[in-house]
């Protein structure tokens, strides 16, 4: 099994004085020495029209302080570039010195490509290993950073996949040349916050407290207060056991380096756990009895499965359906075994049992999670109801656009986010504007046809 992957890679360093940050310890309010600080790494990206995922190895991650490269990669990790689009995955937390630091270097290795044949019924998966033009990268911050006795930031690692993948005649040859993006900011900024991070509960301490362990054998404390978004009410965190697999959303506490939680979703209480893309749903439509997913994330490692593949699982509607913490509830638009979708970014949770070698997984819970998709705002597409309700329609040739209908429907409410944007109404003119939406994919049953619900929408302006 690889480690848990980001598309689109944003890495988040958080540089704290006073706190330590090394090895496979657990994270929290541990003493540092004085003149020192500490970083965790974040991922994100801008993936390809049929590139399913970008695969590489980090082998390591310095800044520079004018006299030293101060590593704050513990270990290598396999990051996939092509999954997160605006979402940010926590890989590390790290002590380092105090001082004013003006660079980043990335070291890469073994790239693999993978591609979806959506003209294959249902879709395939292949997968090519590709070459580094240069496997070291060094970026020169826009402005210097110091860095402070007790101070927490990040270093937000910005991986851009379609500068990166070197085409010929608009097809892929396998030689990556690697273009980042890399800024160290406070640990309250929105572009260094923590979006989806996985891991297995080790030990509940508190009605609001609870230890998970992440990739690479790490422990985390996660905290939660009266404003953290439970994706299930009816299980609440003094009834986590270490069969529990969460998701959680957050950032890291400036003082104590806990994850405090904005969200957590309980993704499955069987201690298994598959996170990916739906590739293709049977029947089409009505009741799906089975559905293809192209596979991100598998917790634990289990013969037969492989992350970087397609699965398939059955269905039957006993499972338990839910949207990961969405805030507003939508009475239009559902989510069940008869309003699934290809394109729809999903977690499984569910009993694992092996006999003679062969295992065989039963799904328990489907958790629909938010996911990014970039693409053009269409000329004249805006439609506005109210404010910033309503909604448009979004050329998105990315990632999951492949499955996803062209162009896409983007609904948006009062609780969307615009960056860079004054809000819907923004969206005008006779130009196509470059944006980044985040939400998540659901059936309109008014078309039966799939559409985003935009948590935010993002021009993109670099």
């Amino acid at each position: 099994m690889r480690n848990l992957k980001a598309t689109g890679v944003f890495v988040l360093l958080l540089a704290a004085i006073g706190v330590a940050g090394c090895g496979g310890s657990t994270a929290g309010s541990n003493p540092v020495s004085p003149n020192q600080a500490s970083v965790f790494t974040v991922a994100t990206d801008a993936p390809l029209p049929s590139v399913i995922s970008c695969q590489i190895e980090v082998t390591g991650v310095t800044i520079f302080n004018g006299t030293t490269n101060v590593p704050v990669l513990s270990t290598p990790q396999v990051v996939d570039f092509a999954q997160l689009s605006g979402l940010h995955q926590l890989l590390d937390l790290n002590a380092v010195p105090t001082g004013t630091y003006t660079s980043a270097t990335v070291t890469l290795a073994n790239p693999v490509i993978g591609f979806i044949d959506t003209t294959q019924n249902p879709p395939t998966i292949s997968t090519i290993n590709g070459t580094l033009s240069q496997s070291s990268v060094l970026v020169n911050f826009a402005n210097p950073f110091v860095l402070q006795d007790a101070d927490l930031v990040g270093l937000r690692m910005e991986f851009d996949l379609r500068q990166s993948l070197v085409t010929n005649n608009g097809q892929i040859t396998g030689t990556i040349n690697p273009v980042f993006d890399m800024r160290l900011l406070a640990s309250d900024d929105s572009d260094v916050s923590i979006d989806d991070f996985a891991g297995g509960v080790v030990g509940v301490t508190g009605n609001d407290t609870f230890t998970m362990q992440g990739p690479k054998g790490r422990q985390w404390t996660v905290q939660a207060n009266a404003s953290t978004a439970m994706d299930d009410p009816s299980e609440p965190i003094n009834s986590f056991t270490t069969d529990t697999i969460v998701e959680v959303s957050g950032q890291l506490d400036p003082v104590t380096h806990d994850i405090d939680a904005d969200e957590i979703e309980v993704v499955s209480n069987d201690k298994f756990y598959l996170a990916g893309l739906f590739t293709s749903i049977r029947p089409p439509s009505g009741a799906a009895t089975q559905a293809d997913l192209y596979v991100r994330v598998e917790l634990p490692d289990v013969t037969g499965i492989q992350d970087g593949q397609i699965t398939t699982l059955g269905l039957n509607g006993t499972e338990k359906y839910l949207i990961a913490n969405i805030r507003n509830p939508l009475t239009s638009l559902l989510f069940n075994n008869s309003a699934l979708a290809a394109g729809q970014s999903v977690g499984i949770g569910g009993s694992l049992t092996t006999n003679n070698g062969v295992s065989t997984l039963t799904v328990h819970r489907v958790v629909l999670r938010r996911q990014g998709q970039e693409g053009s705002w269409v000329v004249g597409s805006t439609m506005i109801q109210n404010g910033n309700a309503g909604s448009f329609q979004l050329d998105d040739d990315w990632t999951a656009g492949v499955l996803l209908p062209s162009p896409l429907t983007v609904i948006t409410g009062s609780g969307t986010n615009f960056i860079n944007l004054s809000g819907l109404s923004a969206l005008s003119g006779t130009q196509a504007i470059p944006l980044r939406v985040v939400g998540f994919i659901l059936i309109d049953p008014t078309t039966n046809q799939p559409v985003m619900v935009a948590r935010s929408v993002e021009e993109i302006t670099n």
